[in-house]
């Protein structure tokens, strides 16, 4: 041990009495004795932090996975750290970057913790939800009455978690941020444009369709606005809205488009 890592743990055990008090007391004993290359000191300490309860759901097995690497613990390591993945630890590089795992890297069961931890590092990309509405990305001519009015990109953004829509007409430009929340478990969109209006839909699949709707006060009434969207083949995607002023029971149409994939 370097005469300076030794001089880290004398000073951090004389700080803390002696002995360690409390459960975070042994985790940062534990943290200095590891990186100091004391892996069986840093071992009691963190299995102490562990009898005390020590609330670290991810950070503590993290350490300790990285200390049974160590010292050779080739089991205990791996079941560590498949519970720091499985608790959410989302720093793949930073795992693959890790010497203290060099020993273990080989194992049949590593390269399924790495998938895990890659999901939780990118959670909406490989997440059915969150691609439901993948059927409207592309650069489309926007239709109607058989008639171009407007272009439109729809694109991904924000790690693949927003679809992101950019409609230009002459004279007009409006933009919407479409997400799947999981904690409503719906479909949310948020569009803006250049008359100042704001609308906040919410809704989801229907079928295979993506149905949204929203309600507002207008001159006294209550106005309801549902939005359908449609893929009609490979290039082509319906956009149909319309307003109810009974509150659904009957509809009035509106806005009736057609996005088209421009080649």
């Amino acid at each position: 041990m370097l005469p300076c890592m030794r001089l880290a743990v004398l000073l951090f055990t004389l700080l803390a009495a002696t002995e360690p008090t409390t459960p975070q007391d042994w985790f940062n004993l534990g943290v200095t004795r590891h990186d100091a290359g004391d892996y069986a000191g840093a071992l009691v300490a963190f299995e102490k932090a562990v009898a005390l309860r020590h609330v670290a759901p991810v950070a503590l097995p993290m350490r300790l996975a990285r200390t049974y690497a160590r010292l050779g613990k080739r089991d205990e390591a791996l079941t560590q750290l498949r519970l720091a993945a499985d608790r959410g630890y989302p720093l793949t590089e930073q795992l693959n970057a890790e010497n203290d795992f060099l020993a273990i890297r080989g194992d049949a069961r590593w390269n399924g913790i790495v998938a895990i931890v890659r999901k939780n590092q990118h959670p909406c990309r490989d997440t059915p939800e969150f691609r439901q509405f993948d059927f409207w990305l592309g650069e489309w001519d926007v239709e109607q009455g058989g008639q171009k009015i407007a272009r439109s990109s729809i694109q991904l953004i924000l790690d693949d978690c927003v679809v992101f829509e950019n409609y230009e007409a002459p004279g007009y430009s409006g933009k919407s941020l479409n997400t799947w929340d999981a904690g409503e478990k719906r479909w949310e969109q948020h569009y803006m444009d250049t008359t100042g209006a704001s609308r906040a839909f919410a809704g989801g699949m229907v079928g295979e369709r993506m149905v949204m709707t929203t309600e507002f006060d207008r001159n006294g009434a209550r106005v309801t606005t549902r939005m359908t969207y449609s893929k009609e083949g490979a290039d082509r995607v319906r956009q149909f809205i319309e307003t109810s002023l009974d509150g659904g029971k009957t509809w009035s149409a509106g806005f009736d488009g057609m996005y088209v994939r421009r080649k």
